[in-house]
């Protein structure tokens, strides 16, 4: 089971790489072997304004941790960093999320101090963690169509239990842009997209035909088939910035009122015994 941590990563075409870190990749990918298991995604043409809205199976390696190893005499990703990293094929393409451990934990020591902490060697990590949550900004850059659900029990004979999003992220930097103006725009007290703008600097460090996945990680396991399969986080978001474009604050806060309603049930789960 993992932590109960939802995940936003993004997803790096291997020509995005310089050499000799492309190589070490390429190498990696092709010595990985068959994706650990099928997942069921949202499956369009990044080149359309919107997803189609079909879904397909893709192989891909979310919950599984990649061994392989490069062949001899190739050189190792820069600065040391972690060899690993989560793999998808899409429309043919082989896309890498490294691990980046080194500037994710340098980012976690700068909030946990509260002051700015900088890596020797500076790297955007292509991950993102919350604990116990899904931050409102994170849901901005999806829609329902991209939404993905197993209720598999995640053993042997069962598909992995998962709630995972994917988008391209031109498409999530569209509406993110559109999340900040909105929120900008109206109360702070009736907005869910909070920090939508540097959500989407982050983006746009990455090569422009990357992916973005929202994987809500082990917070499946915190609730029932019902109540994850109930959860439209991202519909509601897309609802509050409808509702806050047109100036229609009462509609804005009840989608406000239901997202912070769930989330706050399962964040109270942290102070459990």
């Amino acid at each position: 089971m993992l932590p109960y941590t939802a995940y936003l990563r993004v997803y790096e075409p291997l020509e995005a790489f310089p050499e000799p870190e492309r190589s070490w990749w390429t190498a990696y990918a092709d010595r990985a072997g068959a994706p650990g298991r099928p997942g069921r995604i949202a499956a369009f043409d990044p080149g359309r304004a919107e997803p189609t809205g079909r879904l397909g199976h893709v192989g891909h390696t979310d919950h599984g941790i990649l061994t392989a190893r490069p062949q001899r005499g190739m050189r190792r990703p820069p600065a040391q960093d972690s060899q690993n990293a989560y793999i998808r094929l899409f429309s043919e393409r082989v896309y890498i999320c490294p691990w980046r451990r080194r500037p994710r934990s340098w980012e976690a020591f700068s909030a946990a101090e509260g002051t700015p902490a900088t890596p020797a060697t500076p790297v955007d990590p292509h991950i993102r963690e919350s604990n116990w949550h899904v931050p409102f900004p994170w849901f901005a850059s999806f829609v329902r169509e991209e939404r993905a659900l197993e209720l598999g029990g995640g053993t042997v004979t069962a598909p992995p239990r998962s709630l995972i999003y994917l988008t391209t992220t031109a498409l999530a930097g569209q509406r993110l842009i559109r999340a900040s103006i909105a929120g900008e725009r109206a109360m702070t007290d009736v907005s869910p997209f909070g920090d939508a703008r540097s959500l989407r600097e982050w983006l746009s460090a990455f090569h422009a035909g990357s992916l973005v996945e929202l994987d809500y990680g082990g917070l499946v396991h915190l609730m029932d088939d019902d109540t994850l399969a109930a959860d439209d986080s991202a519909g509601e978001c897309a609802v509050a910035l409808v509702a806050l474009e047109r100036d229609e604050l009462e509609l804005a806060v009840a989608m406000q009122l239901r997202l912070r309603t769930r989330w706050r049930a399962i964040r109270s789960l942290q102070n459990a015994n």
